[in-house]
């Protein structure tokens, strides 16, 4: 990289998209982890923790698609701003108004909406202004930014909410202030530039296609044609209609799925179930897990601050730190994709931490257990994405939403089945057992859908062609013209075979062919005579 480019780094779109998704993440997750604490001094009951969580998730979730579609019709540099706005009007409502469980709650709906005009319009952007064969580095790049963002943020919330209090959202409300002034406010030059061309050439593409003859050549004299006043019908229109059936059905031929592409039809389906279970779970003690910790009194003292909160912090500290690892190795190598051993691992460990949350009070050991699971977190983020990237150009966004909906679903609804359940059994263990089941569901699920998907697939496999067979193209026979009292001359027409109808047994056949020849038979007799 030239000196200039280095220099110039901090005033590209991408470096601070990188900056934009590090603070906004530091922000959300250092949010998420203080309005839990905020909510438990209050006196909070576990479903109340819950509910909180669950109200911004689902919101986010919510709004995401309509932001969305907005941001394609208008601005989206504006829309992200609104949903910046939105979050730090969240904010003033625990600043200011204290004590209040109420204002817990609007607090989270006002970022929940945020969130959704987001998350929805930053990821687009940097899709878009991503240059050819680099889209894949720059998204691992991004992920890395926003999740290194997350574990900064869970760290210093547990650390500073005990040294400043609900003051400590001050820094949080800098960060978003930070956000609005350097998020960039156009589109860069050159990819002005490149979308346009794209428009043009796609325009180009679109009157040549338009305008293309048809790939059966039909030669006629204008006696032969039959007059349109009489049929009602244009007979080259009919024929070139059937022609394009034709060819349409030459384009549907469907060849048999190989290697990481037969694979996909099934992982596509394992990465839902892997991503709901983790993500899900992972979100249940983020909101859940404070309260257990007061009941081991497990501490960490460090600066002054609350030791049962700062454990919390450094606990989710290592989770997330180790996601991004995982997020950095998975983006240097694809190692990793189509192996059924690697997701149960992730399930196992996963469960493991689990067990161990709800019987141990050591918190170097729960800290190193957090990191390995933390690694299991990556995975499964990044791999319901990835597989549900490479799916069929056609069905690329269907898959996609559905990956957000099912990791969605999973940090709304489990949530608050954990919250709920810990209240009415009056049991903060609960909601870690209620994760281990979770879990060990998921991995029935999985195995039975992995199973079920390699049958139907290879079922379906099975009726498509290889890549070294090629179907048969349409033969054509020449059909020749009666002549008419006004012309001698005989036209042929290319009529694709299989239009030409096979007689039955028993039945005279009446192709045209046929009846030309018997007709130029009876004739030869007649001039016989």
């Amino acid at each position: 990289m030239k000196v200039i480019d280095i220099l110039l780094l901090p005033t590209s779109n991408f470096f601070r998209y990188c900056l934009t998704g590090f603070l906004y993440n530091y922000s959300v997750f250092f949010y998420n982890i203080v309005i839990p604490f905020l909510a438990d001094d209050y006196g909070g009951s576990s479903l109340e923790l819950a509910a909180m969580i669950s109200i911004g998730t689902g919101c986010v979730s919510f709004f995401s698609p309509f932001s969305g579609k907005i941001a394609d019709k208008t601005n989206p540099f504006i829309i992200m701003r609104l949903g910046i706005l939105a979050f730090i009007i969240a904010l003033f409502f625990p600043l200011f108004i204290k004590n209040k469980m109420w204002a817990l709650y609007v607090s989270m709906i006002i970022y929940g909406i945020g969130g959704g005009f987001f998350w929805a319009v930053i990821v687009g952007s940097v899709g878009k202004e991503a240059p050819k064969g680099q889209e894949n580095r720059r998204s691992a790049i991004f992920s890395v930014s926003w999740s290194i963002g997350k574990a900064f943020g869970y760290l210093f919330g547990g650390l500073l909410k005990g040294i400043l209090g609900i003051k400590s959202f001050y820094i949080a409300l800098a960060c978003l202030i930070t956000i609005e002034i350097i998020y960039p406010i156009r589109l860069p030059k050159e990819v002005r530039e490149r979308l346009k061309s794209e428009k043009q050439e796609k325009e180009k593409k679109d009157n040549q296609h338009s305008t293309q003859l048809n790939d059966i050549h039909i030669e006629m004299n204008d006696s032969h044609i039959i007059d349109n006043s009489t049929t009602g019908r244009n007979e080259n229109e009919i024929i070139n209609k059937e022609e394009l059936n034709f060819k349409k059905k030459d384009e549907k031929v469907r060849y048999k799925w190989e290697g990481g592409e037969y694979k996909n039809k099934t992982y596509i389906y394992i990465g839902y179930i892997f991503n709901f279970a983790i993500k899900g779970t992972n979100w249940v003690i983020s909101s859940q897990y404070i309260k257990l910790v007061k009941d081991f009194d497990i501490k960490i003292n460090l600066f002054g601050a609350n030791p049962n909160e700062m454990f919390v912090g450094v606990f989710f500290f290592c989770l997330y730190l180790a996601q991004t690892t995982s997020l950095v190795l998975m983006a240097l190598t694809t190692q990793w994709t189509y192996r059924r051993s690697v997701i149960l691992l992730g399930f196992i460990v996963t469960v493991i931490l689990y067990l161990v949350m709800a019987l141990s009070n050591c918190n170097w050991l729960l800290c190193i257990l957090s990191y390995i699971a933390g690694l299991s977190s990556g995975f499964a983020n990044q791999t319901s994405v990835y597989y549900s990237l490479r799916a069929s150009t056609n069905n690329k966004g269907l898959f996609v939403g559905l990956s957000e909906i099912t990791s969605g679903s999973g940090m709304t609804i489990l949530p608050l089945v954990a919250g709920l359940l810990a209240k009415a059994y009056n049991d903060n263990h609960v909601p870690l057992y209620i994760n281990i089941c979770v879990i060990i569901m998921c991995i029935i699920v999985f195995d039975i859908i992995y199973r079920l998907m390699y049958f139907i697939n290879s079922r379906r496999n099975a009726k498509r062609l290889s890549r070294e067979e090629q179907p048969t193209p349409l033969s054509t026979v020449t059909q020749p013209q009666k002549p008419n009292n006004t012309s001698d001359e005989a036209d042929d027409i290319q009529i694709p075979v299989e239009m030409v109808p096979t007689p039955l047994v028993g039945e005279q056949d009446t192709s045209p062919s046929e009846i030309s020849r018997d007709d130029n038979q009876s004739l030869d007799s007649q001039e016989k005579e």
